[in-house]
């Protein structure tokens, strides 16, 4: 049987047709991947520097790992780096982390790498800042592939330290946000690498691990479950106790300064620009108001259905998914709080899955990785995260959950008592409406596109409207008020078409995947 590559390994044809999302596009990453990584090792040198430049060592100190021991993920690559300095407070082991142009939409729209460390960093600098309680690995450095460079205040001379401190003391004074603690710091060495990164901490096995490696293992540990829920708990009261005044992401901007200017990233956003799609979200993009947000969202998940060739497999399907889009623009706006449609808003990792959470033995949390779609969210969207039950996001139901969340719920009550929080509702409090206002559900429904329509008409609808669905329902009116018949018939041509030039990629005998090798 023919199997093509992609990133994730061998895939076939019959599994390459049954996939939701856009297999012809990702079988050219695994050959762009080559040809990045092969940039990077053939520019160690310059990587050296940078790194060099950021810790404020010699760069003959600085010794680039080979890439058998780079790590990647769905966005990044790191390269761990050795640091032999006579200095016992530099580090040791760093790692200088590349955006994948490949996965971020630099191809198709110029400049998503860049976007995406501006507001890395900011997160950074925010944190340390306004959540200091929260484990996150310490950010030296970060630059842009247009050549700018900021470093942090920690590792420049004693006269950068000093005019800082004035600076951050004088703006106080005048009751304006001082600068971060990230200074612009241009290289004076050659470092023309073109491409953005950050340098971060490593954080070594001694530490520390990923949730992921022991979680099917150890997930039914009660003292381990409870020890990695206190942890989140604590960061996510960390988070609500600092309002913000719209949804957005922060950014840094060329004098070091952040502001909540950015739209709010995600991984879909990212994803879906990837491919060209036309989602319309333009840079500067925040909002005040909830429903706004979610509407955006909505209009987001139209666009996609609208634009990704194999979106509509048939008839019915796509009856379904224009018909819960309708629906949902209607519904949605009534589920929210009326109170706290416009605030207040809370920072949220939107991207926290098992391998971002590095624990100890006892399952303690150590640091939060990859803070790069970070972002100012609804306070009803700050929730457990959905895994927590062991289940995928279109897989959990009332019943399985529910346990799940009360007892998340009772430890982050706990943990308010604790830390005695003063703010005007309490996050458990508004965690329980959530769950039974059905805004758990819209959340996590927000989250993926192809989880939207299932989590929609089974897990929202029956509940919301005491309304069911079966093999009966009709939904050819609301489809046809979503779009017009030629926009279902168009959409099934182009399902179609795809499916052909699945056929022609694997009866060629060239893997597409290998054919740049």
């Amino acid at each position: 049987m023919a199997t093509r590559n992609l990133l994730s390994g061998p895939i076939t044809l019959s599994e390459a047709k049954a996939k939701g999302f856009n297999v012809i596009h990702q079988l050219e990453y695994p050959h762009l991947q080559r040809a990045f990584f092969q940039r990077l090792e053939s520019q160690s040198h310059l990587i050296r520097n940078l790194i060099a430049h950021h810790l404020g060592v010699d760069a003959a100190n600085c010794d680039v790992s080979p890439p058998d021991y780079w790590r990647h993920g769905s966005f990044n690559v790191c390269v761990p780096a050795c640091v032999d300095a006579p200095d016992p407070e530099h580090p040791k082991f760093v790692m200088i982390r590349f955006p994948l142009p490949y996965r971020v939409g630099e191809a198709t729209r110029p400049g998503n790498a860049d976007e995406k460390l501006r507001c890395e960093a900011a997160t950074y600098a925010w944190l340390q800042e306004n959540c200091p309680s929260v484990p996150i690995p310490h950010l030296y450095g970060v630059g842009l592939s247009t050549g700018q460079q900021w470093t942090h205040v920690s590792h420049l001379p004693w006269w950068s330290r000093l005019l800082h401190g004035i600076q951050r003391r004088f703006w106080t004074l005048l009751g304006y946000p001082g600068p971060t603690s990230y200074i612009p710091h241009p290289s004076s060495a050659p470092t023309s690498l073109g491409l953005g990164y950050l340098v971060i901490e490593t954080i070594a096995d001694t530490e520390g691990r990923m949730l992921s490696s022991s979680w099917d293992e150890k997930r039914e540990d009660d003292r381990l479950q409870r020890n990695l829920q206190r942890g989140l708990a604590r960061i996510l009261l960390s988070f609500a106790a600092v309002p913000l005044p719209r949804i957005g992401a922060f950014r840094l901007d060329d004098a070091g300064y952040i502001h909540l200017d950015n739209r709010p990233l995600s991984t879909e956003l990212i994803m879906k620009e990837n491919e060209d799609l036309p989602l319309n979200v333009s840079l500067d993009r925040t909002y005040d108001r909830v429903d706004d947000f979610v509407l955006a969202q909505l209009d987001a998940f139209s666009n996609r259905l609208l634009h990704q060739p194999n979106t509509v497999p048939n008839d019915l399907d796509g009856r379904f998914e224009m018909a819960g889009l309708l629906a949902a623009r209607a519904i949605f706006p009534h589920m929210l709080r009326r109170d706290l449609r416009s605030g207040p808003f809370v920072y949220t990792l939107t991207d926290l899955h098992r391998s971002n959470i590095i624990v100890d033995d006892d399952w303690n949390i150590v640091r939060i990785i990859d803070l790069e779609f970070a972002c100012s969210w609804p306070i009803e969207f700050q929730q457990p995260p959905y895994w927590l039950g062991g289940q995928c996001a279109d897989e959990i139901d009332r019943t399985s959950f529910s346990p799940c969340l009360n007892r998340f719920i009772q430890i982050l009550e706990a943990q308010e008592e604790l830390l005695d929080t003063r703010t005007p509702e309490k996050l458990s409090s508004i965690m329980r409406d959530a769950w039974a206002n059905e805004t758990f559900w819209l959340s996590l429904a927000m989250g993926d596109p192809m989880v939207f329509s299932t989590i929609f008409w089974y897990r929202i609808l029956p509940y919301r409207l005491h309304l069911t669905i079966d093999h009966t329902t009709d939904f050819t009116l609301l489809a046809t008020l979503w779009g017009s018949p030629d926009i279902l018939q168009k959409k099934l041509q182009d399902h179609d078409q795809y499916l052909r030039q699945l056929d022609n990629i694997f009866e060629d005998e060239v893997d597409v995947s290998k054919s740049h090798m």
